[in-house]
């Protein structure tokens, strides 16, 4: 399916982590004492520690990634129409026959769902037609409200920060497609580069054709580095997130204001160089050590809650840089290079396909629901670096449980292999299903 949610369900019963002391012998009960998994003490959690020796992408391959990559990421701008049917667009209502959670963990009613639906307003959908573009960083959310849905908070892998209300976040200056207002008008149904959903009206300007025109001015940056501020004229704008991209027009970086009426206006911000570089960067050792450094610990962040990344936002996002496009969720991400299937291996063979034939940092390994990045082998290990949850474990009672790591780290495929209730069979390794080389 086209829609984010899919593979964000799916990670969320995949996804696992963390590190410490030696465990082979702690009891169940005793797992409170233990505040890491073997592999963030024993793997060095610093990425420079494995970029020797990288291999380096042709130029003129990365300039055609890098023109497909504007391409995709102006598609918006180039749409007469909304890429969904309102079926799909709607798909949100789904919930509605689920039982759901609010914030204060009390299930969520009827009425809100009536609420909500009522205030889509779909009877509008695609009736809209205009073009928009996010003034600052904002999220897309699956119904127009800041209020959040979650399954059961008491399940392992479920509660914050699992907000099934929470689509994707949207950087500033990225290009929408506008459907339709919310009855309140408080809300926008949009369509970006990657995903659809609300977004609040106070986060975007409406731009027209001259605009759209100045705005794409064929010369990119990019933001190279995580959570820096931005600032017009002394005043702040907006903290960056790695992967922003900026037009540069009359030797200005572009970010869009807007006025009363939501019509947009040129803005031009002033960004220290040791933040941003000429989109593509190129690949090699020195800036791959610049992006991975810059994302290392990140905390975790379903859909973008908070600000921070999930596990595909995490591998979108380092390659942006380089003028890789991915899309936005992990199958959508397989299907951008020569994919490899390791479905039908076993556990040992998997490795040794893995290290025989991945490219570290320009390979995905992939399985439902999660996705990391190749950067290498320890003594026959395949390591991978990703942004992820926690490692799946069974409780005293035979439910599932949940070892928190909730950050971006460095770990074999195992990770957590050493604890006494690790499920084996639900392991990362065990499900891998296969590996994508991105320059292909």
């Amino acid at each position: 399916m086209k829609y984010l949610i899919n593979c964000f369900i799916l990670c969320t019963a995949l996804i696992f982590t963390a590190c410490s002391q030696n465990y082979e012998n702690v009891e169940v009960n005793d797992l409170k004492e233990i505040n890491e998994i073997k592999d963030l003490k024993n793997l060095s959690q610093d990425p420079t520690s494995y970029t020797k020796n990288l291999p380096v992408l042709n130029d003129k391959l990365q300039m055609q990634l890098d023109s497909k990559f504007n391409e995709m990421f102006f598609k918006p701008w180039d749409l007469k129409t909304m890429s969904y049917t309102k079926e799909e667009a709607s798909w949100g209502n789904m919930y509605a026959s689920k039982t759901m959670y609010g914030e204060n963990h009390k299930v969520i009613s009827k009425a809100w769902y009536d609420e909500q639906r009522a205030n889509s307003n779909f009877e509008k959908y695609d009736t809209n037609k205009r073009y928009a573009i996010t003034t600052n960083n904002s999220n897309l959310r699956v119904f127009p409200t800041k209020n959040s849905m979650f399954y059961n908070p008491k399940q392992a892998g479920e509660g914050f920060p699992f907000d099934y209300n929470q689509n994707s976040s949207l950087k500033i200056n990225t290009p929408l497609y506008v459907s339709h207002f919310s009855a309140d008008k408080a809300w926008v149904f949009v369509e970006s580069n990657f995903a659809i959903g609300w977004v609040r009206i106070k986060d975007i300007a409406f731009i027209d054709e001259v605009l759209r025109n100045k705005f794409k001015s064929g010369t990119y940056f990019v933001a190279v580095d995580d959570n820096f501020p931005i600032y017009k004229n002394g005043v702040f704008v907006e903290y960056i997130k790695m992967g922003t991209i900026f037009p540069l027009r009359k030797n200005k970086f572009v970010t869009i204001n807007k006025h009363a009426n939501l019509q947009g206006y040129l803005s031009y911000v002033k960004i220290d160089k040791q933040y941003i570089a000429k989109k593509p960067l190129k690949f090699n050792t020195m800036n791959i050590n610049k992006i991975s450094s810059s994302i290392v610990n990140e905390p975790y962040g379903w859909g973008g809650v908070m600000g921070h990344r999930d596990c595909s936002a995490f591998t979108k996002d380092f390659f942006a840089p380089f003028g890789i496009y991915l899309k936005r969720n992990s199958f959508g991400q397989t299907q951008r290079g020569k994919y490899l299937s390791l479905k039908d291996l076993s556990d040992d063979e998997k490795k040794k396909q893995i290290i025989q034939k991945a490219i570290p940092f320009l390979t995905l390994i992939y399985l439902k629901g999660h996705i990391m990045l190749y950067i290498g082998q320890k003594e026959g290990e395949p390591l991978v670096f990703h942004n992820v949850w926690g490692v799946k474990t069974l409780q005293n009672n035979g439910e599932d449980g949940r070892f928190i790591i909730g950050r971006a780290v460095i770990t074999t495929l195992e990770p957590g292999r050493e604890l006494p209730n690790f499920v084996r069979e639900k392991n990362i390794l065990a499900k891998v299903e296969g590996m994508v080389i991105v320059n292909k």
